[in-house]
């Protein structure tokens, strides 16, 4: 039996859902944008004020950072980082200036973000040395690395490198199948950078070289059977 507005039975014409009520109203793109300026310009406000009122607090330059990275200015990014860097690096551990092991984690991927693979290697060992079964400080130690390796031209320099990426990122990768975290797109990462680099260097040649080096120093100071037997 079908109901109706007018009430129940045949005759009665069957009540339809509003469509207007199913599908929301859509904000015109104008409006849209107005919400994104605002929230740009409140954010400035809030930043300009951060560092006005705690300009030696490095997370307030961090945070700059990541926003003028979200707007592709780059030098801008680069300048706060090196300023919120300035204020902590070169500190004891423990110092209440360095910025929480998270925070680091997170500005190494901004410096690496921004090709700066000498201050990320800096924040890298200071994590190492403070807790280095983290996941997260060997994918990124290998991502290091890699791109580092991949911007140089010397193909000797570049080899090492990878090498010390394909270290890295099986650390990382043996390390995450033991503690099994949520971020399943790093492992698949790593694991994709290490086929790409077995691809240019298979491990078998570091192996062999390796070997024949042995077998060289191994054959230097003997004397043969018949230079002795002439003696």
């Amino acid at each position: 039996m079908v109901f109706g507005e007018g009430g129940k039975g045949k005759g009665a014409a069957p009540r339809r859902c509003s469509l207007t009520r199913l599908i929301p109203e859509r904000v015109p793109l104008t409006t849209h944008y107005s919400f994104e300026l605002e929230a740009e310009q409140k954010c400035e406000a809030y930043l300009q004020q951060a560092v006005s009122v705690d300009p030696s607090n490095p997370e307030v330059y961090q945070t700059l950072a990541s926003v003028r990275l979200s707007q592709v200015r780059n030098d801008e990014a680069r300048d706060a980082l090196e300023r919120s860097m300035r204020l902590w690096i070169g500190l004891e551990p423990g110092h209440s200036f360095i910025p929480l092991y998270d925070s680091r984690i997170a500005l190494v991927k901004m410096l690496l973000e921004l090709s700066l693979y000498s201050r990320a290697f800096v924040v890298l060992e200071g994590l190492q040395k403070e807790n280095d079964q983290v996941v997260d400080l060997w994918y990124l130690y290998g991502w290091a690395y890699y791109c580092q390796g991949e911007e140089t031209k010397e193909e000797e320099e570049r080899k090492g490198m990878w090498e010390d990426a394909r270290e890295c990122l099986e650390q990382a990768v043996n390390l995450y199948q033991q503690q099994e975290p949520d971020d399943e797109g790093m492992l698949q990462h790593s694991q994709e950078l290490i086929q790409k680099i077995d691809g240019v260097m298979p491990r078998g040649d570091d192996e062999d070289e390796d070997e024949d080096e042995d077998e060289e120093g191994n054959g230097e100071g003997e004397v043969d059977d018949d230079e002795e037997m002439e003696v």
